[in-house]
């Protein structure tokens, strides 16, 4: 009776108690809202009893994350000077070493720029001050109703719950994260730690986390197990585990945590897991696409190396971490969830009874794609009679294989782009997740998208009429506005630090790496503030010279960088919102045409510095000359000069020649053949016009010079 009479109380001021009823499954929510909306100041009592729930292993887990939410609203309530408070609650959080008054130093590694207790409160009220614009809305018991619904919906967004990550155990994140999942059995790839980078990718990986993130991962990867999508996993933005809408990804944003893992792939929906195509609206797939659901053993091996590769001579150059994901595990698959239990891969694709409908289909999709790829000259397995014959050879072709990868992000530049456009609610709801949709839901969709691209965020103060209306009210809104070009111009010089760096070492990625489907933001916090990080992924095009390359092969290089820029800027395309990386984010972060400029200027200048420190580099560090074979650093700058020397030829014949001489000269010199002047200088006119929006990058004759 008593908690009947005050959810009548409650009903009837707000209309949301329904739906609260309906979201946790405990009937204390309803003493917790009723407490919570009467304390009108801090309570440390409140507090005391917020920790406790939180706490405790068998309370729901949704009702832990109302009770973080509202601890932290609760010390948002708290003045910077109430020194006692802080001190008690930062204790409460195992925040706080035993032995003296700083913090412990592990805080150090979630991004604050201080152990020190008094220099700490601040940068802690600041990073819980990130939600303000829901906290700010609650006003006890004069709380508007949609504030109301507004504060609860975010309780359940677990990244986003600061204080999480010292009130849940890794391993309790991971029996969540598990009940989530279909799990079957995989076998561990020794091959990971055994390439050039991988032992050190995985090191690097774990000691940069945070304890909170290392001890998630860790157990996530302690075994060879494969992780799959199941009826339960949700592909709402911000779920602990998300499957992002159109696609074949896991993606695990632990409670607190701006860091994200993936697990790739993950398989499909349904009762298939794994299927197979051969073509997909009359035209074939690429042979990676082969395996739907899944990913090739060899493409996962090959992107790992290529990709450690780049991030080795990122940090080398530039002394901090690449735009890149750790790449941390990987299996290949040896059974998958069936409809009354595991089956192993074989019998899976064999058994008709195993597989269900569809396989007739299926199957005809192998034979096509078993005769591509001997066709392709992929001769692995002799021919194999039957239909286990069959089997085994699609396997042995595409090995299916899952990888975990630490640092990426779900929200690619073509979803954010879409779904901060004035059809971003329909293509969200309806045709994403294909639910109704309401107003509220549509604002909070704007709030969502809006905190994490601008790292710090202001709703607006508006009544709701439209998306449109209250995404242009937003950007109206002067923080916001300059907020968005201060993190546009910083992506800018990320991007093209990025790929300055490759193009100095003859590098490129026929456009995958750069593709706005590839390219994700991420809000983090850093030294004490929040900052927004561009993130490339999918680097299985990625090429770069090895040991075994004498020099750049240009011929076949620049097609290829021009697939780059073409998806990243190309400058034909360079217009306000074109459709490439830099239109995406134009569009996201809704640049005008001065800011525009300023980022071509910036993008211009700083691909030169990244190009030219990276050359440097490569000739004079030593620890950068093993990944490089000693003729292709030797001969690193005559492409360079031979282009910008190109490009200044005149009509003065003698001046000319004299040019063509001592460009023959210098190639002798470096051990190039004789036909190589006139094979280069023909890929150079084959590529003129690229090459002429880039000579900017090409002044080397002093450097050549003095070698």
């Amino acid at each position: 009776m008593k908690n009947s009479g005050k959810r009548e109380r409650i009903s009837n001021r707000y209309n949301s108690v329904n739906r609260l009823t309906t979201k946790f499954h405990d009937p204390h929510a309803l003493d917790f809202l009723d407490q919570f909306l009467r304390q009108e100041t801090y309570s440390r009592e409140f507090c005391e009893k917020l920790l406790g729930v939180a706490r405790q292993k068998p309370a729901a887990w949704d009702l832990r994350r109302l009770a973080v939410l509202m601890l932290e609203h609760q010390i948002l309530k708290l003045p910077h000077d109430h020194l006692a408070d802080f001190d008690f609650l930062l204790s409460q959080l195992n925040l706080k070493t035993l032995e003296s008054n700083d913090m412990t130093p592990s805080v150090l590694k979630e991004g604050y720029s201080t152990t020190a207790f008094h220099d700490f409160i601040p940068q802690f009220r600041d990073r819980l001050s990130r939600l303000s614009y829901v906290h700010g809305r609650i006003k006890g018991r004069k709380t508007p109703d949609a504030a109301l619904r507004d504060f609860i919906e975010l309780s359940g967004e677990d990244c986003k719950l600061t204080l999480a990550r010292y009130l849940f155990t890794p391993a309790e994140v991971v029996d969540e994260i598990l009940r989530q999942l279909e799990v079957s059995n995989g076998v561990s790839d020794l091959s990971m730690q055994d390439y050039e980078f991988g032992h050190q990718d995985i090191a690097r990986a774990i000691s940069v986390l945070p304890d909170f993130e290392a001890g998630i991962l860790k157990r996530l990867t302690a075994r060879s197990n494969i992780y799959w999508v199941s009826e339960a996993t949700s592909s709402q933005i911000n779920s602990l585990v998300e499957y992002p809408l159109t696609t074949v990804v896991l993606v695990i944003k632990p409670p607190g945590s701006e860091i994200e893992f993936e697990i790739k792939r993950a398989g499909l929906r349904g009762p298939n897991p794994l299927s197979v195509v051969y073509a997909r609206r009359g035209y074939a797939v690429p042979p990676s696409h082969r395996l739907s659901g899944g990913n090739m053993l060899w493409l996962l091996q090959y992107e790992a190396m290529a990709a450690g590769k780049l991030a080795a001579i990122y940090r080398l150059v530039h002394k901090v971490e690449p735009p890149i994901p750790y790449y941390v595990s990987r299996s290949t698959v040896f059974s998958v969830p069936g409809r009354k239990s595991d089956v192993q891969t074989l019998p899976y694709f064999t058994d008709p009874q195993l597989f269900g409908p569809g396989f007739r289909e299926m199957r005809a999709a192998m034979k096509e794609s078993v005769r591509a790829f001997k066709a392709e000259g992929n001769e692995l397995l002799p021919d194999l009679a039957g239909d286990l014959g069959l089997t085994a050879q699609f396997i042995g072709h595409v090995s299916p294989a899952q990888a975990i990868l630490c640092g990426t992000s779900s929200l690619r530049l073509d979803k954010l782009a879409e779904y901060l456009s004035a059809q971003g609610p329909e293509k969200y709801f309806s045709e994403g997740l294909g639910v109704a949709y309401t107003k509220s839901d549509e604002r909070q969709l704007a709030d969502q998208l809006l905190d994490e691209v601008l790292g710090v965020y202001q709703a607006p103060n508006v009544s709701y009429r439209n998306y449109e209306q209250y995404l242009k009210g937003a950007f109206r809104i002067a923080e916001n506005r300059s907020r968005a070009d201060q993190v546009y111009l910083s992506i800018i010089a990320q991007l093209f630090r990025f790929w300055g760096t490759l193009l100095a070492v003859g590098g490129y990625s026929r456009g995958e790496s750069f593709v706005a489907r590839n390219v994700g933001l991420k809000s983090s916090w850093e030294q004490g503030e929040w900052k927004v990080k561009i993130i490339l992924m999918d680097h299985d095009a990625l090429m770069i010279p090895g040991p075994e390359d004498r020099h750049f092969y240009a011929k076949g290089a620049l097609p290829n960088m021009f697939l780059d820029e073409s998806f990243l800027w190309r400058r034909s395309n360079r217009q306000i919102n074109a459709p490439t990386t830099l239109g995406r984010l134009q569009r996201i972060y809704r640049i005008g045409s001065e800011v525009d400029a300023e980022g071509q200027t910036l993008a211009c200048a700083v691909l030169k510095d990244a190009y030219k420190k990276t050359q440097h580099e490569v000739l004079t560090n030593p620890r950068l000359r093993p990944l490089f074979s000693k003729t292709f650093i030797d001969r690193l700058l005559v492409w360079d000069t031979l282009v910008e020397g190109y490009f200044q030829m005149n009509g003065d014949k003698s001046v000319n020649a004299k040019w063509k001489k001592q460009m023959k000269r210098l190639l002798a010199a470096k051990g190039y053949g004789k036909p190589a002047f006139d094979e280069l200088t023909k890929t150079i006119e084959a590529n003129r016009h690229f090459l002429e929006r880039y000579l900017f990058l090409f002044d080397v004759a002093s450097a050549v010079n003095s070698q």
